[in-house]
């Protein structure tokens, strides 16, 4: 029992030196109220305990900062972001399958010996590729023609330049 009651002390010395932190660093008002078994515990004073108490009663909540976010809320959002990264990787999973499903086909293995969803994949791996080997040819097309207005002829250029003709 001696042992809990130390541990209880250190931790809530612990919790006030946290929110004197919090009080000068971030301009804030914080109180703690602690009930225990035959004590109560205020801080940093009683006085001020019990005014700041009162100001968190008189509060008018309609007038809030819509900014503030619940924590049910933000538990939510942060569900949602969850299930996004795993559908992503799910995605990225498939599309790795699929690829290492086509590289078994290349070496050797019958496309009897795939399933409907297996085949289906790989139609839409060969339909990617395809897409990016068109994006690629059109990409080299457009940079091995000469640029529009670009006269490499340097003859042409140096008619413009009076000869010399002290030969």
């Amino acid at each position: 029992m001696v042992i809990q009651k130390k541990t209880l002390y250190e931790k809530i010395a612990s919790l006030m030196e946290k929110a004197q932190e919090l009080s000068a660093s971030c301009d804030v008002q914080p109180g703690i109220v602690i009930f225990t078994p035959g004590e109560d515990i205020l801080w940093s004073t009683e006085s001020q305990a019990k005014e700041r108490f009162q100001n968190y009663l008189s509060f008018r909540w309609d007038t809030r900062n819509d900014n503030l976010v619940t924590h049910e809320t933000n538990l939510e959002k942060q569900k949602k972001a969850q299930e996004e990264n795993i559908r992503i990787m799910e995605q990225e999973n498939g599309e790795k399958e699929m690829e290492l499903l086509f590289n078994e086909v290349i070496d050797g293995k019958s496309h009897l010996e795939l399933d409907a969803r297996e085949l289906k994949g790989m139609i839409k791996l060969i339909a990617l590729n395809k897409t990016k080997v068109v994006e690629l040819k059109k990409q080299l097309q457009e940079e091995e023609q000469p640029v529009k207005g670009n006269d490499n002829n340097i003859e042409e250029k140096n008619d413009s330049i009076p000869k010399n003709n002290y030969v």
